[in-house]
């Protein structure tokens, strides 16, 4: 990373359809002595932000997700699989049919989140303080994690030659962006300190504690828009994943919210990446996988 000489707040979000004014969520903040600090609004209010280290000439070199909620709970899955967070990452509730609940959005590999819905079912993205800039092609200068790093408000499309975000110019791609080659967590995995991305797949959290990789039928709460995956993931009274939709790997428009959710893992699969998919027709698929540049949930495990 460069020479830092300030630091500044990218964006601010409630996660519902009222967008934050500024000492909402962070009442102050500075650069100093090679820190940056900041300090909560009196009244603490739960969301989600996100603060920038910038050159002289105001270049982003890094960023940082700061998250507002409640002390994310551990729930044990079964046959050994992992004990993983009670709700999605940037989720501000664990509670079935709460728009907190429905969590922010990362691209494949990314550190930095795009907003998610402020509706439980319907694709009505959240307000936030800033107007997000338009998505941008997948080519030899904005399909890098030099590009991701500065630019970290802005979507990456799809590219044509691997399906991903992330451009080499074929098929190939990297495999290594949440997880290290040694199966390590990278510094661009999203989730805070203790915990990681899972692993996906046949051997991954999901297919672990279900037994199999294999697809089930499991009951959609069509009022709460999700499913209370208790008793087949683990047993706590309530596992709640939602149907936080996505943001679609051609334009970055937010979709589906209300009838299908993805989680993402750090497992690649070919040109895709593993994760835990479900839908409104009560199929849970415990090893799905997807385009890498689609905007998914994370959830994470504990290391």
């Amino acid at each position: 990373m460069g020479n830092v000489a300030s630091a500044s707040i990218l964006w601010e979000t409630f996660g519902t359809s009222v967008a934050p004014v500024p000492t909402d969520l962070i009442k102050a903040f500075c650069y100093k002595d090679d820190y940056i600090a900041f300090q909560t609004a009196d009244d603490f209010k739960d969301g989600n932000a996100v603060i920038a280290a910038k050159d002289a000439s105001g270049n982003i070199l890094w960023s940082w997700h700061i998250w507002f909620t409640d002390q994310p709970q551990g729930q044990v899955y079964y046959n050994d699989a992992g004990t993983m967070m009670d709700r999605n990452l940037g989720a501000t509730s664990a509670t079935p049919g709460d728009v907190g609940a429905l969590g922010l959005l990362y691209q494949w590999g990314r550190k930095d989140p795009f907003l998610g819905s402020s509706s439980i079912s319907s694709s009505t993205l959240a307000k936030s303080t800033i107007t997000w800039p338009s998505a941008v092609s997948s080519d030899s200068s904005n399909g890098t994690i030099a590009y991701a790093v500065a630019n970290p408000t802005t979507f990456i499309k799809l590219n044509s030659s691997n399906s991903d975000w992330y451009y080499t110019g074929s098929s190939s791609t990297d495999n290594t962006r949440w997880s290290t080659s040694d199966k390590t967590k990278s510094i661009y995995d999203p989730c805070p300190a203790g915990w990681r991305v899972p692993d996906g797949g046949k051997n991954g959290v999901w297919s672990k504690a279900v037994g199999s990789s294999s697809y089930f039928d499991y009951s959609y709460d069509s009022t709460n828009e999700g499913m209370n995956i208790s008793g087949k993931f683990g047993s706590a009274s309530t596992i709640w994943y939602p149907a936080s939709g996505y943001r679609n790997n051609g334009d970055g428009s937010l979709l589906h919210v209300g009838l299908s959710g993805l989680c993402w893992s750090a497992s690649p699969k070919s040109d895709d990446a593993y994760g835990l998919g479900f839908d409104y027709s009560g199929y849970v698929y415990p090893s799905a996988y997807d385009y890498r540049a689609y905007g998914r949930t994370v959830r994470c495990l504990q290391e």
